[in-house]
């Protein structure tokens, strides 16, 4: 025989309401989920674009020990530039071929061949330098100039290797687009490289 309800005690539409939560404190406590939710989310981008800028370094810094292997073990000048191709962008590693070192000249004549690239398959960082803002020179005091020129090698947009492992010195910096930049640079007859980071507003570029 199925009973009816004792008095003063209704079936409730579920379990949370019949411990007396309400519709209204139901509310609060999703919205203060939601809060919490929008307050992390700026410290994941922040980590997503950090991350960004190391992976993209890591990319740059591939690219130059590939070129530096290649022209000790070929045991000739190779260079390395960054070109488009077609629609898209990579890096490209040309081999000295009269004996003057790699030059854009002798690129654009097919004299310095082509020898290996490395694709660019990536939107979100890409060569270039923070604009609207000053971004500290990571070489010493006062603010980068020339800011439509992210690839720097003594006045060349080409990073040269030699047979004994010596490099043209110089910098490439990438650029989210948005506030963090990286830069690396290559130290001359080392041709030691170590990345540096920056984001908008900082005093100096740190490690």
């Amino acid at each position: 025989m199925i009973l009816p309800p004792a008095p003063g005690r209704l079936r409730g539409p579920g379990p949370f309401l019949s411990r007396g939560i309400s519709a209204v404190e139901m509310t609060l406590v999703l919205a203060l989920a939601a809060t919490a939710v929008g307050l992390a989310a700026p410290g994941v981008a922040h980590l997503r674009s950090s991350v960004s800028m190391r992976s993209a370094a890591g990319e740059v810094g591939a690219a130059l020990h590939r070129a530096r292997s290649l022209a000790i073990s070929g045991g000739k000048n190779v260079g390395v530039k960054f070109r488009k191709n077609g629609d898209r962008y990579e890096w490209t590693i040309y081999g000295d071929g009269n004996g003057n070192g790699v030059r854009t000249t002798d690129i654009t004549s097919g004299i310095d061949r082509p020898v290996a690239s490395f694709p660019w398959g990536r939107n979100d960082v890409r060569p270039s330098i923070l604009t609207g803002f000053p971004v500290p020179d990571p070489g010493g005091a006062g603010f980068l100039d020339r800011l439509d020129d992210p690839i720097r090698f003594n006045g060349s947009d080409i990073c040269s290797f030699s047979p004994v492992g010596e490099s043209t010195p110089g910098s490439v910096y990438l650029w989210d687009g948005a506030d963090r930049m990286a830069v690396v640079r290559v130290f001359g007859r080392s041709a030691k490289m170590r990345a540096l980071y920056y984001r908008r507003g900082d005093g100096m570029w740190t490690r």
